[in-house]
């Protein structure tokens, strides 16, 4: 992999499970603040918007992922003064509908043109178990749809891919670590019948931010907390975890996987987290309670600035 490093970082929270414009801004982070930004929408789901400089002063773009869907996300990227057809890519985390419910809706009203990247096994049916038995959703993203809605063909990427300078998206992330506990409510319809889904198509973006480390950014973390910090680690080898934002779906586990789970991340010993969307408001104040000022609050219409 190249060992080429970006140089600045502004990340931005476009669609998250909870808005507060109460909180002060600080350092990198920026919170929305009282005003036109009190209008901001929450939904269960996620989106961010990333740009990425590079050492020649080139930015890259993305939009990552896009919400479970309906106006929400076109209402809060007019808020925030984000302009989607300014993205050099569309990347979706995977494939479950609070991750690309939106991108229709967008496509509809913007005239979009990037190509949307992702993992090859996001496309197809899905659903999630319930505890009667029954199935939530089912949700269905085809392949040949977000052809039509974009006017081009995905980006498959089931393998670490380059989108610029210090910037990569993961692909398929191995699922190795003893240390992490892997969510079992997938499915997946394959011939007809619904099976247990493994979720490979689960995948990060991983900056590699000069000065600083390595910058994670996740939809959901179904591969799991530690499997996807080895996984940007393989990318980028010998560089320092800095940085951990987005859902890490630990909304699931007991009061002791729970604690396993934030200790282990308290060893790694990043300068920040900033946990959202299915991390689950539970286990978002175990991590503040044991990072402190390092897991700062989150919110729609957050950014994180990094240079």
């Amino acid at each position: 992999m190249p060992a080429e490093q970006a140089v600045r970082l502004s990340f931005t929270v476009v669609v998250d499970n909870n808005v507060d414009v109460f909180l002060p801004s600080q350092g990198p982070l920026h919170y929305p603040q009282p005003g036109p930004k009190s209008m901001l929408l929450a939904a269960q789901g996620f989106s961010s918007w990333l740009e990425v400089e590079g050492p020649g002063g080139e930015t890259t773009r993305i939009l990552y992922d896009f919400g479970r869907g309906g106006t929400i996300l076109p209402h809060n990227l007019e808020l925030l003064g984000i302009d989607p057809t300014q993205a050099d890519y569309l990347v979706l985390s995977h494939g479950h509908i609070d991750h690309y419910g939106g991108l229709s809706y967008l496509a509809a009203k913007y005239d979009l043109r990037s190509p949307l990247v992702t993992h090859p096994r996001s496309f197809g049916e899905r659903g999630v178990r319930q505890a009667g038995g029954g199935v939530a959703g089912p949700w269905l993203l085809e392949q040949e749809e977000t052809a039509t809605w974009l006017g081009n063909a995905p980006i498959l990427a089931d393998k670490p891919t380059q989108l610029g300078p210090g910037l990569w998206v993961s692909g398929g992330i191995p699922h190795q670590s003893e240390r992490d506990v892997l969510w079992p409510g997938g499915l997946r319809r394959e011939d007809g019948q619904w099976q247990p889904d493994a979720l490979e198509d689960d995948q990060a973006l991983v900056i590699n931010l000069a000065g600083r480390g390595l910058v994670v950014i996740t939809g959901c973390c179904h591969a799991g907390v530690f499997n996807t910090i080895d996984a940007a680690r393989a990318i980028c080898p010998g560089v320092p975890l800095y940085a951990l934002a987005g859902g890490l779906h630990l909304n699931f586990l007991d009061t002791e996987q729970l604690e396993g789970v934030v200790s282990g991340l308290v060893d790694e010993n990043p300068g920040l987290v900033l946990p959202m969307h299915c991390t689950g408001a539970l286990a978002q104040q175990v991590l503040r309670n044991r990072l402190g000022a390092r897991c700062p609050f989150t919110t729609v219409g957050l950014t994180l600035a990094l240079d």
